[in-house]
């Protein structure tokens, strides 16, 4: 008798189908012999995420990494309107923007920041799997067991979280303390856009090989 897909209660389900597809993406870096910063595993964890990577397809992992990518757009959005009107309020209105001293803005958007990555970017990851799972008909024999899910769910979380606080932090002093008519960001608003492109291109070509080097 086969499993339906939907057999586990959801709290076990999205965040084993969450692991699942971020196994895959880990893998596509280790394939290559890389590391993300921040996102190290042991070997022994490297040959647990590549069994459970083994399971998911190009196309699938795929569609979770676009709709996640929606999904967190929205969800930083959300969280920067909602730490701007926190901002407003304690402030005393829009019409003392003007005089809001400088580290208190600077300080509202490494909160927005923090809570956009830490938050914001688990939140949009787990509705994501949960919705490719479905249309994927993805059964529970193709999810890891819940101990080794809840090991690696909650070692993502921590490092999201992680670098989040520290890329905070590493951006502070920078906003606070730079002018904002410096040559500084004056050549990151003209350089950045034009090196968009190059980056998706490059990163997808690094994505594809990945794939190509293991099903060779």
């Amino acid at each position: 008798m086969t499993n339906s897909p939907d057999s586990k209660p959801w709290l076990e389900r999205w965040p084993a189908l969450l692991v699942r597809y971020w196994a895959f993406n880990m893998c596509l870096i280790h394939d290559r012999g890389s590391n993300w910063l921040g996102f190290g595993y042991r070997v022994d964890e490297k040959a647990t995420l590549k069994s459970i990577a083994a399971k998911v397809s190009g196309v699938e992992y795929g569609v979770w990494l676009g709709l996640t990518t929606v999904l967190f757009v929205i969800i930083g959005v959300a969280i920067v309107l909602v730490g701007m009107s926190r901002l407003m309020h304690a402030i005393g209105g829009e019409q003392h923007m003007s005089t809001t001293p400088a580290p208190l803005f600077f300080l509202q958007l490494a909160i927005d920041l923090v809570a956009s990555l830490a938050i914001g970017f688990p939140a949009a990851m787990l509705p994501a799997a949960a919705l490719a799972g479905r249309w994927f008909r993805v059964t529970d024999v193709q999810l890891p067991d819940r101990a080794t899910t809840s090991y690696y769910f909650h070692k993502l979380w921590f490092q999201i979280t992680r670098i989040a606080i520290l890329g905070g932090l590493a951006l502070l002093p920078i906003w606070m303390f730079v002018p904002t008519d410096s040559k500084f960001w004056v050549t990151a608003q003209l350089v950045l856009p034009l090196l968009s492109p190059a980056v998706a291109a490059l990163t997808a070509a690094y994505y594809t090989s990945a794939r190509l080097r293991r099903s060779v």
